[in-house]
């Protein structure tokens, strides 16, 4: 639905527009999880996507916004340009409490390596168990769906942009992190997303359940980010979050 942009029959002033263009992205934040970009938000209130992005720019200015890169190929700016998604500040921050809080908690609980990776592992899988009910519902049920296009819209929903690597294949690029700022301080984060994709992969569909499909993650081992690989059970990769 299109926002409105005059109120009263007048023109709101640029920071009516830019008050009421936040407002939409938290609003968006909240539903979706992710930001937006200038093209949606140009759409939304019926302006130019020039125009919404020199309000979004404005945003990011005041310390309201911020923006990061995309390279899904579904979400382009331009032929061979990523489109630049822009979210409130709070989202990010509030991402990044979470889990450094989880991070934290899992490192207090489990000294030692082992325990601590067992743990974020089981934790990762029961969220990614959690995300492929919450898919199939959205999609009304529809078993039909494949495991791989229901892979890829989950981790598109999350903010990591998922790329396949190949055509007709589960391997993907993640070539964007919403919790990038804290894998060096917290390297377990990795592990949690690799059982957060196993669970998915889990919980997607009863074939893949039977194929006993297993998951491989090799983080940021790519110019392109991160590579994501789930085979089954004739041809299992071997499981890496290194």
């Amino acid at each position: 639905m299109s926002q409105e942009i005059q109120a009263h029959g007048k023109r709101r002033s640029g920071e009516e527009i830019r008050s009421a263009i936040l407002d939409y992205l938290h609003v968006a934040a909240e539903q979706t999880g992710t930001g937006l970009t200038a093209q949606q938000v140009g759409e939304a209130f019926g302006i130019h996507p020039t125009t919404a992005r020199f309000h979004l720019e404005h945003l990011v200015e005041q310390g309201e916004a911020v923006r990061r890169r995309n390279d899904s190929d579904g979400q382009s700016a331009g032929r061979g340009r990523p489109a630049v998604i822009y979210s409130p500040t709070f989202m990010n921050r509030v991402r990044e409490d979470m889990i450094s809080s989880l991070c934290m908690a899992l490192e207090t609980a489990c000294p030692d390596t082992d325990s601590r990776d067992r743990a974020a592992l089981k934790a990762g899988q029961v969220w990614g168990r959690a995300l492929a009910r919450q898919s199939r519902g959205n999609a009304e049920k529809d078993l039909s769906s494949s495991m791989t296009q229901t892979l890829l819209n989950t981790l598109a929903t999350l903010g990591f942009a998922p790329v396949t690597a190949e055509p007709d294949s589960a391997s993907l690029y993640l070539t964007s992190c919403p919790f990038l700022d804290s894998v060096n301080a917290h390297p377990i984060i990795c592990t949690i997303h690799l059982g957060m994709v196993q669970g998915i992969v889990e919980g997607s569909s009863k074939a893949a359940r039977d194929k006993k499909a297993s998951v491989s993650l090799k983080p940021l081992s790519s110019p392109k980010g991160c590579f994501l690989k789930v085979a089954t059970a004739d041809n299992q990769p071997r499981r890496s979050v290194n």
